[in-house]
């Protein structure tokens, strides 16, 4: 099994080929772009406008 990390994400264990596949697909599919929350310049999705860090501590109720 392998660990990765994707700032869409975060980390997750690749389990499977096919987790491989979404893994890959996701980096192809993602563009450099600024985070809107932290400025930092991340590999997103180009429908995402915040990178996985920031996602997770607004899921933990920090206010930026």
């Amino acid at each position: 099994m392998s660990s990765y990390y994707d700032d869409n994400y975060g980390w997750y264990d690749v389990s499977c080929e096919e987790d491989k596949d979404f893994y890959f697909q996701t980096q192809y599919e993602s563009v450099e772009k600024q985070c809107s929350r932290c400025d930092r310049i991340v590999s997103l999705r180009r429908e995402y406008s915040i990178c996985n860090s920031c996602a997770d501590k607004i899921e933990r109720g920090w206010d930026f």
